[in-house]
Protein backbone atom coordinates (compact mmCIF):
# COMPACT_ATOMS: atom_id res chain seq x y z
CA UNK A 1 0.00 0.00 0.00
CA UNK A 2 3.15 2.78 1.03
CA UNK A 3 4.18 2.15 -2.67
CA UNK A 4 0.65 2.96 -3.81
CA UNK A 5 0.50 5.80 -2.02
CA UNK A 6 3.94 7.12 -2.70
CA UNK A 7 3.31 6.99 -6.61
CA UNK A 8 0.43 8.59 -6.53
CA UNK A 9 2.16 11.28 -4.49
CA UNK A 10 4.92 11.87 -6.86
CA UNK A 11 2.38 11.55 -9.87
CA UNK A 12 0.26 14.57 -8.23
CA UNK A 13 3.20 16.77 -7.61
CA UNK A 14 4.50 15.93 -11.09
CA UNK A 15 1.45 17.28 -12.29
CA UNK A 16 1.72 19.84 -10.14
CA UNK A 17 5.26 21.75 -11.31
CA UNK A 18 4.35 20.63 -15.00
CA UNK A 19 4.02 23.91 -17.57
CA UNK A 20 0.64 24.40 -18.68
CA UNK A 21 0.87 23.45 -22.13
CA UNK A 22 0.09 26.54 -24.28
CA UNK A 23 1.83 28.64 -27.14
CA UNK A 24 3.46 31.28 -24.68
CA UNK A 25 5.25 28.45 -22.80
CA UNK A 26 6.68 26.65 -25.52
CA UNK A 27 8.03 29.51 -27.30
CA UNK A 28 9.48 30.66 -23.44
CA UNK A 29 10.98 27.45 -23.54
CA UNK A 30 11.90 27.21 -27.01
CA UNK A 31 13.94 30.78 -26.23
CA UNK A 32 15.78 28.92 -23.18
CA UNK A 33 16.72 25.85 -25.40
CA UNK A 34 18.00 27.74 -28.18
CA UNK A 35 19.93 29.71 -25.82
CA UNK A 36 21.30 27.29 -24.08
CA UNK A 37 21.98 25.51 -27.27
CA UNK A 38 22.64 28.13 -30.14
CA UNK A 39 22.61 27.50 -33.77
CA UNK A 40 25.54 29.24 -34.53
CA UNK A 41 27.47 27.04 -32.37
CA UNK A 42 25.86 23.92 -33.65
CA UNK A 43 26.61 25.27 -37.35
CA UNK A 44 30.20 25.61 -36.32
CA UNK A 45 30.03 22.02 -34.59
CA UNK A 46 28.77 20.90 -38.26
CA UNK A 47 31.74 22.68 -39.75
CA UNK A 48 33.90 21.79 -37.08
CA UNK A 49 33.04 17.82 -37.54
CA UNK A 50 32.59 18.06 -41.45
CA UNK A 51 35.60 19.79 -42.59
CA UNK A 52 38.36 16.86 -42.66
CA UNK A 53 36.12 14.78 -45.14
CA UNK A 54 37.04 17.75 -47.91
CA UNK A 55 39.99 18.04 -49.79
CA UNK A 56 42.45 20.83 -48.43
CA UNK A 57 41.62 23.05 -50.73
CA UNK A 58 37.70 22.75 -49.95
CA UNK A 59 38.33 23.48 -46.31
CA UNK A 60 38.32 27.40 -45.85
CA UNK A 61 35.66 28.10 -48.46
CA UNK A 62 33.35 25.40 -46.65
CA UNK A 63 34.51 26.56 -43.14
CA UNK A 64 34.01 30.39 -44.47
CA UNK A 65 30.58 29.73 -45.68
CA UNK A 66 29.43 28.01 -42.34
CA UNK A 67 30.71 30.41 -40.51
CA UNK A 68 30.76 34.03 -42.32
CA UNK A 69 27.85 33.77 -45.13
CA UNK A 70 25.29 31.85 -42.78
CA UNK A 71 22.30 33.37 -42.08
CA UNK A 72 21.74 32.22 -38.74
CA UNK A 73 18.58 34.72 -38.09
CA UNK A 74 16.85 32.53 -40.94
CA UNK A 75 17.89 29.42 -39.13
CA UNK A 76 16.69 30.31 -35.49
CA UNK A 77 13.56 31.49 -36.30
CA UNK A 78 13.22 28.06 -38.33
CA UNK A 79 14.04 26.30 -35.43
CA UNK A 80 11.95 28.29 -33.47
CA UNK A 81 9.39 27.75 -35.33
CA UNK A 82 9.72 24.15 -35.59
CA UNK A 83 10.13 23.40 -31.57
CA UNK A 84 7.18 25.29 -30.90
CA UNK A 85 5.30 23.37 -32.92
CA UNK A 86 6.39 19.70 -32.46
CA UNK A 87 7.39 19.77 -28.61
CA UNK A 88 5.31 20.49 -25.61
CA UNK A 89 5.73 23.27 -23.10
CA UNK A 90 7.19 20.40 -20.68
CA UNK A 91 9.61 18.42 -23.31
CA UNK A 92 11.08 22.10 -24.14
CA UNK A 93 11.65 22.45 -20.58
CA UNK A 94 13.54 19.59 -20.21
CA UNK A 95 15.63 20.49 -23.33
CA UNK A 96 16.20 23.60 -22.05
CA UNK A 97 17.53 22.40 -18.80
CA UNK A 98 19.51 19.27 -19.88
CA UNK A 99 21.43 21.59 -22.42
CA UNK A 100 22.08 24.37 -19.74
CA UNK A 101 23.81 22.00 -17.49
CA UNK A 102 27.20 22.00 -18.00
CA UNK A 103 27.85 18.27 -17.73
CA UNK A 104 24.87 17.51 -20.19
CA UNK A 105 27.08 20.04 -22.72
CA UNK A 106 30.43 17.91 -21.95
CA UNK A 107 28.63 14.31 -22.51
CA UNK A 108 27.42 16.32 -25.42
CA UNK A 109 30.56 17.00 -26.65
CA UNK A 110 32.08 13.17 -26.40
CA UNK A 111 28.91 12.07 -28.12
CA UNK A 112 30.95 12.31 -31.60
CA UNK A 113 33.71 9.99 -30.53
CA UNK A 114 31.59 7.45 -28.68
CA UNK A 115 29.28 7.14 -32.16
CA UNK A 116 32.61 6.87 -34.08
CA UNK A 117 33.77 4.50 -31.91
CA UNK A 118 30.25 2.69 -31.81
CA UNK A 119 29.40 2.87 -35.51
CA UNK A 120 31.41 0.33 -36.94
CA UNK A 121 30.56 -1.99 -34.26
CA UNK A 122 26.95 -1.62 -35.28
CA UNK A 123 27.56 -1.81 -39.11
CA UNK A 124 29.44 -5.28 -38.74
CA UNK A 125 27.05 -6.62 -36.54
CA UNK A 126 23.97 -5.32 -38.77
CA UNK A 127 26.24 -7.19 -41.89
CA UNK A 128 26.55 -9.95 -40.42
CA UNK A 129 22.96 -10.51 -39.08
CA UNK A 130 21.78 -9.46 -42.91
CA UNK A 131 24.07 -12.44 -43.86
CA UNK A 132 22.34 -14.87 -41.57
CA UNK A 133 18.75 -13.96 -42.36
CA UNK A 134 19.59 -14.75 -46.14
CA UNK A 135 21.13 -17.81 -45.45
CA UNK A 136 18.07 -18.95 -43.29
CA UNK A 137 15.82 -18.16 -45.81
CA UNK A 138 18.29 -19.75 -48.67
CA UNK A 139 18.41 -22.76 -46.98
CA UNK A 140 14.92 -22.66 -46.10
CA UNK A 141 14.10 -22.64 -49.78
CA UNK A 142 16.68 -25.30 -50.18
CA UNK A 143 14.74 -27.56 -47.90
CA UNK A 144 11.42 -27.35 -49.48
CA UNK A 145 13.44 -27.84 -53.13
CA UNK A 146 14.37 -30.87 -52.04
CA UNK A 147 11.56 -32.06 -49.95
CA UNK A 148 9.08 -31.29 -52.81
CA UNK A 149 11.00 -33.27 -55.00
CA UNK A 150 11.16 -36.47 -52.40
CA UNK A 151 7.29 -36.51 -52.60
CA UNK A 152 6.24 -39.72 -53.94
CA UNK A 153 3.99 -39.61 -57.38
CA UNK A 154 0.82 -41.70 -57.32
CA UNK A 155 -0.55 -42.92 -60.71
Amino acid sequence: MKPLFFLSIFAVTTLAFALEDNVENRQSQAKRYLEANPPKTMAQELADQTVSLLPEAERKPYLDMLTKHLDVAVISQSMDAALVKYFTANELEVLANFYSNPDAKAAMAKMDLYTAEILPVLQAEMLKAQQKAFNSKNNQSKTTESSSSQLVKLP
